[in-house]
């Protein structure tokens, strides 16, 4: 099993939930280097995240992959949150997750590669478990997930025309 789907030690009733996953991909008009480009860099966020108005690198933490900060302006508030790049192959995967995220599985994969046409694709997914009392919902978050990746890349699919 790859490392980013080991789960730390938690005592989050989610645990032992199972892990769901979820994407949207689209073929964008430019490079896996210009797409990585834009995607990577948190100095780059306030392009593609809704509110975020500021992202910067943390400085090295040892036991943590890179940390990335974001400042950002949500109904009038300041907030700030930091992901953890997990995992990364530059210009094709980089596995993320939200530090203090409740979801002791939550991920965020993004993949970059080139179709059998020869197109560059972009594909945006996310991991995640649900409560055994939300079970019931999982449509809802399935939708509310996927419809937040489609967005994501149709937002990178603009920036190039």
């Amino acid at each position: 099993m790859s490392p980013w789907f080991k789960r730390p030690e938690v005592s989050s009733p989610l645990a032992e939930s199972p892990v769901r996953f979820v994407s949207a991909a689209t073929a964008i008009n430019a490079s896996r280097r210009q797409i990585w480009d834009l995607i990577k860099p948190p100095e780059k966020a306030e392009l593609l995240a809704p509110g975020v108005v500021c992202g910067f690198r943390a400085p090295a933490v040892e036991g943590f992959g890179e940390i990335q900060v974001f400042i950002s302006m949500l109904g009038g508030a300041e907030h700030v949150f930091a992901v953890e790049v997990m995992e990364e192959i530059p210009e094709e995967l980089a596995i993320t997750r939200y530090l203090g995220d409740e979801d002791p599985a939550a991920r965020m994969r993004y993949f970059v590669y080139a179709d059998d046409d020869g197109a560059t694709i972009l594909d945006v997914g996310r991991y995640f478990t649900l409560p055994a009392e939300e079970a019931e919902n999982f449509a809802k978050y399935e939708d509310r997930y996927k419809s937040g990746c489609r967005r994501y890349v149709e937002k990178v699919k603009a920036f190039f025309g």
